[in-house]
């Protein structure tokens, strides 16, 4: 009754939010590509920069009539999710679509690249969270509906939860997708995730990898839902712009410099080992000065380099001049670095957390090598042994590197949307 309560609390205070903001000039704040545009600040008059548009992602059907989808993501920042969703949204566009891209909030800066058809709006400039809280359904609810959503594809956890509430609201079917294990979930979240889907409010629950789904166990219980694993893809369309590796004898890490990532197993394994080059870690976050500090102290600060956010183009050169990519990460969903270095064809060492084991296991091998997340003398080991030649078997990199296709990625996607485009899945195999 309790749990029932808090989501009843939220979908009603919500929906009062969205009486109240449908009264006012719209307050979205957005960034359109293409025709659409407009812009605002957040007190004061709103400012139109072209005509009212129709925020639209247009899936042409067999009986020629127009599916229009939204995609719905937390925030915008360099990160997986947020990469998995442009990736879907610039493979609808290959298709002949013109989807519709909705960031609740701009968090940073990022490279990615976005197809000029890919309409791109955020209901926040910025993460406030009363904002957040308050606002984040109403201008939802208003922007869909303004679109006439008939489905809305959602990535990550707010994001599943205010979309789920959005699609009630307007009786529009949802998709979410999970990116992390449940765990890694706030109390409330878990309670608000459950008995929405008791509420009806979710249809299709997708997952970044079977680690994550079975992370899930009976979290759903009783409640009838189609459930499908959708592995992360590596996009590629032009590796001949790459720009060259970096020169010099290094091992490569990339992701966030926070605890879960576990960047300090990997310096002082770099401090117990007799590998002479460098560690290089890409990335920025909240553990930069304890890793620094860490490095001084073990007598290594000098080959520890973190030059801090690289662009996309720029990680796939560190990764192709790499002696090997090490990931000691301990939890993930499906680590996209981990990915593209698979995809590079880098030697991987990763450590042996359900995810991690799953992204390079395939046709019963392994690519690289698994340790054990706690044993700082076998990564040591691993970084003793690092030499030029090692290569994981070509029938397992070949296996991975299809499993992590673009085009498999946009199948199963294809396969939640049944009146969506051939196109969108072909030659997925």
């Amino acid at each position: 009754m309790r749990r029932a309560t808090f989501s009843s609390v939220v979908i009603v205070v919500s929906s009062w939010c969205y009486s109240r903001a449908s009264d006012t000039r719209s307050t979205t704040y957005g960034e359109h590509y293409g025709h659409f545009a407009f812009s605002g600040r957040l007190s004061g008059e709103y400012h139109y920069t072209t005509a009212r548009a129709c925020f639209r992602l247009m899936i042409f059907r067999g009986d020629s009539l127009l599916m229009r989808i939204a995609v719905v993501v937390t925030q915008y920042e360099a990160g997986g999710a947020q990469k998995a969703a442009i990736n879907l949204a610039n493979g609808l566009v290959r298709a002949g679509c013109s989807p519709t891209l909705i960031f609740l909030y701009k968090k940073a800066e990022a490279d990615f690249h976005i197809e000029p058809g890919v309409v791109v709006e955020y209901l926040l400039p910025e993460k406030r969270p009363i904002s957040l809280l308050l606002l984040s359904l109403p201008r939802l609810v208003r922007t869909l509906r303004r679109a006439g959503a008939e489905r809305i594809i959602a990535f990550t956890h707010y994001a599943n939860l205010y979309s789920a509430m959005a699609g009630k609201l307007l009786g529009v079917p949802v998709v979410v997708s999970h990116r992390n294990p449940l765990f890694s979930y706030g109390r409330l979240t878990r309670l608000a995730d459950r008995w929405l889907a008791m509420l009806g409010c979710l249809g299709t629950v997708t997952y970044v990898s079977g680690a994550v789904r079975d992370s899930f166990g009976d979290h759903y219980a009783g409640v009838t839902l189609r459930h499908k694993v959708i592995y992360n893809c590596i996009d590629r369309q032009d590796d001949s712009q790459l720009p060259s590796p970096p020169e010099g004898n290094y091992l490569l890490a990339v992701g966030r410099l926070s605890e879960q990532k576990n960047h300090a197993l990997l310096i002082e394994a770099l401090a117990r080992s007799r590998y002479t080059g460098d560690l290089v870690i890409l990335g920025e976050g909240e553990c930069r000065a304890a890793l620094e500090a860490l490095a001084e102290r073990l007598g290594v600060a000098s080959r520890v380099k973190m030059p801090g956010v690289k662009s996309n183009a720029e990680v796939n050169a560190w990764l192709r001049g790499a002696k090997a990519f090490y990931m000691p990460s301990r939890y993930e969903g499906m680590s996209n670095a981990l990915l593209e270095a698979i995809v590079s064809r880098t030697y991987t060492v990763v450590s042996n957390v359900p995810a991690q084991v799953e992204a390079v296991t395939a046709m019963e091998g392994t690519y690289g090598e698994v340790l054990d997340i706690d044993d700082i003398d076998a990564w040591s080991a691993s970084m003793d042994a690092m030499r030029d030649d090692l290569q994981p078997p070509a029938e397992i990199a070949d296996a991975l590197a299809k499993r992590y296709s673009f085009e498999r990625f946009m199948a199963d996607f294809q396969s939640l949307l049944p009146d969506a485009p051939d196109a969108l899945g072909r030659d997925a195999g």
